[in-house]
């Protein structure tokens, strides 16, 4: 399966592997690794990231690669990347603390 990258996913790589490079060359390398890595996952196990996905497209999947987040499309015989984020960057839930989630009535 080919694997290529959205115009976002490459703006993400650019951005963070330049942010990274100003710190350290080796976080710089060790993030490109980290984005090879993901690509041969997807590439070889097309179908191994989960579908709970940020990315509001049907069928779109997300793998975790450490600390870094890939949402992908699978189109045809190619499987499009389209965002990559670092997990810290990812919105969360937000669980009320006074909820009675015991309650039967409490979760309608």
């Amino acid at each position: 399966m080919k694997v290529r990258f959205s115009s976002e996913a490459r703006r993400y790589i650019a951005r963070e592997g330049a942010y990274l490079r100003e710190r350290s060359s080796t976080g710089a390398a060790r993030f490109h690794a980290l984005v090879a890595r993901a690509r041969r996952q997807i590439e070889t196990f097309p179908e191994s990231g989960y579908t709970e996905s940020i990315v509001a497209l049907a069928g779109a999947r997300r793998i975790a690669i450490e600390e870094y987040l890939f949402d992908y499309d699978l189109i045809d015989d190619v499987a499009l990347i389209l965002v990559i984020r670092h997990s810290r960057n990812t919105p969360t839930i937000e669980i009320e603390d006074d909820a009675d989630y015991e309650d039967p009535a409490a979760r309608k």
